[in-house]
């Protein structure tokens, strides 16, 4: 047996179709499952949207290969939406139109997927999000919504308790991506920090998502001196965020955004975020048996260990999802396959997986510290 691939080029987007394993067919073989996913692959979430891809792929490949999904192979159609909302929009219409896909995993900016959303939405077609944290996205009626994530308040809830206790800080600065997450996530620590009655805010910097100089508003900081220096930002810009508050010798403490809490960070690093807090809900430390199971079948596909804990969120979307198919009686339909979406009751790397009424998940945050080439779960 053996993957078969397909690329062709679409205006600006890339579509990646990704054949079932052992299965020929095309977009009307009635022998596959067709699942549509939208991610950044190029542009500044290109290290995001491809670990979610990653683990897609590999948790399909694993699907097929055991028989699929009621005796169906698992076909995946991959867009390129480099990060733009009207890209996404467009290779939605795609996979709706084009494809007739019921369900679409994607996206990974809460921007791209609230536009996606408003298609979804309106054409009653599944959309299951591995990423997007915005809480509005969960929040606005849709009954089709599903997501594979912490929204930024619910992460915020454990870490921010945290900063305000543990780490006794009375004041902050935040350095944050101007973009939803950023966004987002300044607002829900700010809001906590406020209830705990500390620390107080002493500076909030939004920088621009392609910046890569960010010694004008660490100098603004360091003349600040505040406790604890919050970096909300992907891993590769948290990376030389880090390096230069080691240059500029900022004596903060640090602590960041979960989105930087990968092995792409710890190389790109080069020691520099030693010591820095992050949340995490799960890391590629973990020994648990989903997780090994997991892990295992990701370095079969790639010879690697995951970069980014982004790909254990599309291997757990994928499943989840496969299973709620497989509860599916008889053809396959968006109602039946929300209405099964929400029965889900499954085990992965992250703990037991359930959603509430708004399809939100709950999960555990851990408290994590970089210590050499790891992330140490903190006590």
């Amino acid at each position: 047996m053996r993957s078969m691939f397909r690329m062709v080029s679409i205006g600006l987007v890339m579509v990646f179709a990704f054949m079932a394993i052992g299965c020929g067919g095309g977009e009307k073989n009635a022998n596959t499952i067709k699942i549509g996913v939208i991610a950044p692959l190029s542009g500044n979430q290109a290290s995001i949207g491809k670990g979610v891809v990653d683990g897609i792929q590999s948790a399909a490949k694993q699907i097929n290969a055991s028989g699929g999904v009621g005796g169906k192979q698992i076909e995946l159609v991959v867009l390129d939406d480099r990060n733009m909302p009207d890209e996404a929009v467009s290779a939605a219409k795609k996979l709706i139109s084009g494809d007739k896909v019921s369900l679409i995993l994607g996206s990974i900016g809460s921007s791209s997927t609230a536009a996606i959303q408003q298609l979804t939405m309106k054409q009653k077609v599944v959309l299951v999000t591995p990423v997007s944290m915005l809480p509005k996205l969960s929040q606005n009626g849709d009954q089709y919504f599903f997501r594979v994530t912490a929204t930024a308040p619910i992460r915020e809830q454990s870490f921010g308790e945290f900063v305000s206790k543990k780490l006794n800080a009375k004041t902050i600065a935040f350095l944050a991506s101007n973009e939803d997450l950023g966004r987002a996530t300044v607002a829900a620590a700010t809001k906590l920090y406020e209830q705990n009655g500390a620390p107080k805010v002493v500076y909030t910097g939004y920088y621009d998502p392609s910046a890569t100089d960010f010694s004008a508003e660490l100098n603004r900081i360091k003349s600040l001196n505040p406790d604890v220096l919050y970096i909300v930002a992907n891993s590769v810009q948290a990376s030389v965020i880090v390096k230069q508050v080691k240059v500029l010798q900022l004596q903060s403490k640090l602590i960041a955004s979960g989105e930087a809490a990968t092995q792409e960070f710890l190389r790109l690093s080069q020691g520099a975020g030693e010591g820095m807090y992050i949340p995490v809900d799960w890391a590629v430390s973990f020994d648990d048996p989903a997780s090994k199971k997991f892990l295992d079948a990701f370095k079969k596909d790639y010879n690697k260990l995951p970069e980014t804990k982004f790909a254990v969120q599309g291997w757990e979307a994928m499943w989840i999802v496969a299973e709620a198919i497989k509860r599916v009686d008889g053809p396959l339909t968006s109602d039946k396959l929300r209405d099964q979406m929400r029965k889900t009751d499954w085990l992965g790397p992250r703990g037991k997986w359930a959603f509430d009424q708004n399809g939100d998940p709950v999960l555990k945050t851990y408290i994590s510290q970089v210590k050499g080439n790891d992330f140490i779960i903190a006590k």
